[in-house]
């Protein structure tokens, strides 16, 4: 036996050790190969992507913002402080009040509105007495019109009684005077005597007519008193209660429009007084409604906090609104157009969405806001705001992928490439 058996019969593996060094190089190798070739195909994925894919992972799911700001200025309170708190479109969800409200307009319309009134009730009370006054006064001058006419109407039968007698006298001078002449003519009655029977008979015949016209001259007077006109030579054509009366009723008529000019003031200022109650309230205390369906976002004052009119005092997300904003390189954005079709993959999750671009450029309305140093893409995706996982997931980053060969086979090996590798 050689001295190489000995060893080896004393050592067997030994052997077994000398094949492992001699494969461990080979493994080693086959190791390097393989890093390399990972290392390449990364590299070409990258160069992929780079230069063919047109792609932003800055994208993230984003909404409008609606700014809820003080009407007036005062103290703000809110029923909804918690953000994401779903809110209901005209729902309330604060107010303002102003403590502090300039209120010299209000006070000093309803002084006079009080003042107003005042002299309305007191020239109403004015006018009840003038009212009785003149009714008294028309009363009492009726009175007297009716005592007037029954004078007169007793002087018009004692005038005719007075012609009547007259008529009379004067027939019984006639009978005297024809007696007379018969007597004269025979030589029994003296010319004197004769001569004073015919005076008697002219006397007559003239009490006759004065009987006559003063019997007219009172039919004339009662026709007149009749109308309410009284003819005498001791006073006027009306008595002084007639006189009062027309007085009265002259001041009744100028109260009458003095009350209505009143009334009319008064309604005025009842009016005004209304409208700047309602001003007042507008300014003095105000609610805060959203004007739509979402969530709070921020509260930028908080409860007990004076605010100034015109003041952000919290905005409420529009997740009707739901898009995707993205940032993109500027080779990308000078290549693309509205209405293009991309795809929207949520960071570390299979789903995407389709979608087209409906803004390039930047806006201040979105929940989160562009960089001002970028250039931005607005994405709408349909089927993301009715996402169950994804609607309204506003800040949730991913991937817009600007492909217009996405079908396309090696559209389809960098997807699945980046699958494999985990990359995003």
């Amino acid at each position: 036996m050689t001295a190489a058996d000995e060893v080896s019969v004393k050592h067997p593996r030994s052997a077994d050790l000398d094949a492992r060094n001699k494969r461990a190089p080979l493994t080693r190798r086959a190791a390097k190969l393989g890093f390399g070739a990972l290392l390449l195909v990364a590299g070409l994925l990258t160069f992929y992507q780079q230069l063919v894919v047109r792609a932003s992972r800055d994208a993230v799911i984003n909404a409008r913002i609606a700014v809820i700001r003080a009407p007036i200025d005062g103290i703000a309170t809110a029923t909804v402080i918690i953000p994401g708190t779903a809110i209901k479109a005209g729902e309330a969800i604060g107010g303002v009040e102003d403590p502090l409200a300039d209120d010299a307009r209000l006070a000093q319309l309803r002084r006079e509105a009080s003042a107003t009134e005042l002299e309305h009730d007191s020239l109403v009370r004015r006018l009840t007495d003038l009212e009785r006054a003149r009714d008294e006064a028309e009363n009492q001058a009726e009175a007297y019109r009716l005592g007037r006419v029954r004078q007169l109407e007793l002087r018009i039968e004692e005038a005719r009684a007075n012609l009547t007698a007259a008529t009379a006298r004067e027939a019984d001078a006639k009978a005297i005077v024809g007696r007379g002449a018969t007597l004269h003519a025979r030589g029994f009655q003296s010319d004197e005597a004769q001569e004073k029977a015919r005076h008697v008979q002219e006397v007559e015949e003239q009490g006759v007519i004065a009987a006559r016209k003063r019997l007219e001259a009172l039919n004339v007077e009662l026709d007149a008193a009749r109308n309410r006109t009284f003819l005498g030579d001791s006073y006027n054509d009306a008595p002084s209660s007639l006189q009062r009366a027309r007085e009265l009723a002259l001041r009744v008529t100028e109260t009458e429009a003095a009350l209505d000019e009143k009334r009319r003031k008064l309604e005025a200022l009842q009016s005004q007084t209304g409208v700047e109650r309602e001003r007042l309230a507008g300014h003095s205390k105000a609610v805060l409604t959203t004007p739509v369906e979402g969530q709070l976002w921020t509260l930028q004052a908080a409860p007990g906090e004076y605010v100034r009119k015109g003041q952000d005092i919290l905005t409420v997300l529009d997740c009707s609104t739901v898009m995707v904003t993205a940032s993109v390189s500027e080779r990308d954005y000078n290549e693309l157009h509205l209405g293009d079709p991309v795809r929207f993959r949520v960071s570390g999750t299979a789903r995407d969405y389709a979608g087209r671009i409906v803004k390039l450029g930047s806006t201040t309305t979105f929940a989160i806001p562009f960089d001002p140093g970028s250039r931005q893409i607005v994405v709408a995706a349909p089927k993301l705001s009715s996402s169950s996982e994804d609607g309204c997931a506003i800040g949730r980053t991913g991937e817009v992928t600007f492909e217009d060969n996405s079908h396309s086979f090696t559209a389809k090996l960098a997807r699945s490439l980046r699958n494999l590798l985990g990359t995003s």
